[in-house]
Order: C-alpha cells, then sequence, then structure tokens
C-alpha cells in the first residue's frame, strides 16, 4: 500500500487536500484510489466547511486509517474496521466546529453526500450504493485522552448477479406451488434500505501506557444484513523504542437467523419438479445466513521504532470464528462448524 497526500494553503481562508491510496481493491478504477479531494473553508479558527471527497467520519482511524505508521497494530482491528471501513469515504459537504471547554476541546461535526464501492463478499462481489447519508460526530478531547461518538443513516443499495437470478426465479414462480416466494424476494431485493450506525470510542495515551477502545451497532432493514455488534479493547505500553500490544475484538450478530418455512407444495410434485423447487428454497434460506457473524480475536504484538519514522511490528492473531459466522473471510461456502485461525504478521510501516 502506498499514500501519497498534496495539501495546498490558498488565500482568503481557503486550503485544498488531495490524497491517493493504491492498494489491492476489488474495483482497479483510479477513481477509487482517491480518497479525499476537497476545498476546505476556514472563517475563524473554530468553524470550518468541507466540499469534495470526503473521509467519513465515523470511527477513531478515519483519518489515518491507511497509515499504519500512526498506530500500534499491524493493521486496523478487523472486527470492528473490516465492514464499516469498506465504505471510508463520500462525495459531499460537512461542517465542522470547535470550542474549548475549560481544558477541554468539545468538536461536533454534520456530514451530507453519497458514496459507492465494490466490495468482496463471502463468494461474492456486490456493488453498493448509499445515497443520502447524514452523519453526526461529537467528540471531547483534552491532553492525553479523547471520546467521542457519531450517529449515521444512509439510504443503501446493493447489487450482484447471483442475487438478480435468485429474485427473478422467486418472483417468477407460480403462486400456488410456494405462495411465499414474492414476499421472500422482496426481503432479499437489496434496493433503498434504510441503514443505521452507531459507535462511542475513547483513547488514552501519556506517552508510556496507550489504551484503546471502539462499540458499533449497526441496524438495516434489509433481512440478510441481520444487526450486529462490533467492538475491541486494545492496551500497550512503551519501553524506550519498543510498544507491546494486546487486543480483544469481537463482531457478532445481535438477532438469530431467520429460517424459511419448505414450501407446503413440495410432498405433491413430481421429483424433478421437487427437486428443482427444494434448490430453489434451498438457495433462499443460504442467502439469510451467506452474512451472518460470529468472531472473536486475541492478539499480541510488539512494535519496534528502529530507525526515524520508520517501525517494524511482529503480530499474532487468534481467532475463534463460530458456526455460521465466517462472513468475515472470503470462502466458497459459509463454514458449518465452529473453527479457529492463527496468524502470524511480519510489517514495515513508514512515512516519508
Amino acid at each position: 500500500m502506498l499514500g501519497l497526500q498534496l495539501n495546498a494553503d490558498l488565500p482568503a481562508g481557503f486550503d485544498a487536500v488531495a490524497q491517493m491510496v493504491f492498494k489491492d481493491r476489488v474495483s482497479n478504477e483510479n477513481r477509487d484510489n482517491l480518497e479525499w479531494l476537497f476545498l476546505r473553508y476556514k472563517p475563524n479558527r473554530d468553524w470550518a466547511v468541507r466540499a469534495g471527497r470526503l473521509g467519513l467520519d465515523l470511527y477513531m482511524l478515519t483519518e489515518y486509517r491507511d497509515v499504519g505508521y500512526a498506530y500500534p497494530w499491524v493493521r486496523p482491528v478487523p472486527e470492528f474496521y473490516n465492514l464499516i471501513s469498506s465504505i471510508s469515504r463520500f462525495d459531499g459537504v460537512d461542517v465542522s466546529y470547535r470550542t474549548r471547554l475549560g481544558s477541554s476541546i468539545f468538536e461536533a461535526k454534520l456530514a451530507y453526500g453519497n458514496t459507492d464501492a465494490n466490495l468482496q463478499g463471502a463468494d461474492q462481489n456486490i456493488e453498493i450504493q448509499l445515497d443520502d447519508i447524514k452523519a453526526v460526530t461529537l467528540s471531547l478531547s483534552g491532553t492525553d485522552w479523547l471520546i467521542r461518538a457519531a450517529i449515521a443513516e444512509a439510504c443503501t443499495t446493493g447489487v450482484n448477479s447471483d442475487s438478480n437470478q435468485l429474485l427473478h426465479a422467486l418472483r417468477t414462480l407460480p403462486q400456488q406451488l410456494w405462495p411465499e416466494a414474492s414476499a421472500v424476494a422482496d426481503e432479499i431485493d437489496f434496493v433503498d434500505r434504510t441503514s443505521h450506525y452507531y459507535t462511542l470510542g475513547g483513547q488514552y495515551d501519556d506517552g508510556t501506557w496507550l489504551a484503546q477502545l471502539e462499540l458499533g451497532y449497526t441496524e438495516t432493514e434489509w433481512k440478510l444484513l441481520q444487526p450486529y455488534v462490533s467492538g475491541y479493547v486494545s492496551v500497550g505500553r512503551r519501553i524506550e523504542n519498543f510498544t507491546l500490544y494486546g487486543v480483544i475484538s469481537l463482531i457478532e450478530n445481535t438477532r438469530k437467523m431467520p429460517v424459511l418455512t419448505p414450501p407446503a407444495s413440495l410432498p405433491f410434485l413430481p421429483p424433478e419438479q421437487q427437486n428443482q423447487l427444494m434448490g430453489l428454497f434451498q438457495a433462499a434460506q443460504y442467502s439469510y445466513g451467506i452474512s451472518r457473524l460470529d468472531q472473536t480475536s486475541y492478539s499480541l504484538g510488539v512494535r519496534w521504532d528502529f530507525y526515524t519514522d520508520m517501525a517494524l511490528k511482529l503480530q499474532w492473531d487468534h481467532s475463534r470464528i463460530g458456526e455460521q459466522g465466517s462472513s468475515l473471510w472470503v470462502r466458497d461456502m459459509p463454514m458449518s462448524h465452529d473453527n479457529s485461525v492463527d496468524l502470524f504478521s511480519f510489517n514495515l510501516s513508514f512515512i516519508f
């Protein structure tokens, strides 16, 4: 991964920022490498207005998620960041206000815009469109601590060829064979679904000890992405040029997976039609389970700042994946049993 950023100071309180990030992506279009491109106006020290392509300010690493040198871990915590940070930018405007509250600084930010992204799912790619994004972020910070909360809402639409084929089959199926097929198709259809996201985070860093936690809750009208909670706690200790750290993280659905009732006509059909209808039923039921989430990870690592603006990181992750909860992993089929994965990572991060 390589990032390049250009900042330009302009007259009359204006400035501009452009940032390109080159990394492995589902889409290879050049416009997807453009993370930021905005014009900012600051009439005074407290107010700022930005317009263009902006970072969606919903989590602690919004400004530097792609800058590995800026945090102790090898990568942003997957259980928290893999899903929400896939929509990391938007095209629109935001307005922020900062003021002092005693020895602390309070900041409020309002944002509105739209975005799209190509995402890699469990066994397929999906094109996501988020319209009418509305977000509010509040933060309070001191010398060595930061607390922040955010709420966001968006109208979400997703497209992929596999789901389109399933929707067509369900909606053209004769009603007498499966009366509920059309209603099931409406639940699977990912068009204009309202999504909500809530998050709370905190950070402490006194130069020796560092701690960070984030909690998030996602809720959507789309039945195939059932509500889920995610979060992590990270604690680290600096010893000269070394930082030792540990992380506990999790992601889990808050509701049970919907279970469909088999079509009542199945026992009365000829074998060939019975097999076809059963295949369609199983495909619909599979859709409800493809995005299930159930994972807990424990991480230990060490960071060595061996040279100016350069750091080596070594990290071990042990992830426990629950039955039908493997959506963070790219695989042919959802795992039907508990599993665990051990990952060892060695990383070089630097800035210039």
